[in-house]
């Protein structure tokens, strides 16, 4: 047939969000960095993909992360604790590391997503796996501060540092 040559079209979407699916859950799990599959063991004992369906279910929001191509990489939500207050989490797919541009998205809209949060929850909190680097890093990035420390959390007892952002 004649036409394009349809090797040399390439479709690129803007990287963005929307909220999650049961798919996305399987989808992020599969290709979860090897530090948040192992918090997630640390702080639970849960597999990832059942601690991303326990956080699919229980969050308000619950947002997937989609690349520029259009794969999930990763997931983020707030479970409520209270009327003003939530336990922020992420977890994150290896692939939101391998592409600058989807990397620049995704640390510009997390600023713009948690001012939004804030409306709804003014107090956000959790905990991090000290060994998972990249979060702890990105938890300061993002203006939490760490207010504690638990040398012993979790069926692991590892050390996890809790944060807040009020």
């Amino acid at each position: 047939m004649g036409g394009m040559d349809t090797h040399q079209i390439t479709t690129h979407v803007k990287a963005y969000q929307r909220p999650s699916t049961l798919y996305d859950a399987s989808a992020v799990a599969e290709g979860m960095r090897k530090e948040d599959v192992e918090e997630c063991k640390a702080q639970s004992g849960a597999c990832a993909k059942g601690t991303l369906l326990y956080c699919y279910m229980m969050s308000n929001p619950c947002m997937t992360m989609v690349s520029r191509h259009g794969y999930p990489m990763g997931m983020w939500g707030v479970i409520p604790e209270t009327k003003t207050s939530g336990r922020i989490w992420m977890l994150g797919c290896q692939s939101m590391l391998e592409d600058s541009s989807d990397k620049r998205t995704f640390l510009r809209e997390s600023k713009i997503e948690l001012d939004r949060l804030h409306k709804q929850y003014p107090v956000l909190f959790n905990v991090v796996d000290a060994r998972n680097e990249i979060h702890v890093r990105w938890i300061q990035w993002m203006g939490f501060t760490f207010i504690q420390k638990h040398p012993n959390w979790g069926p692991e007892g590892r050390l996890f540092y809790e944060f807040v952002r009020i």
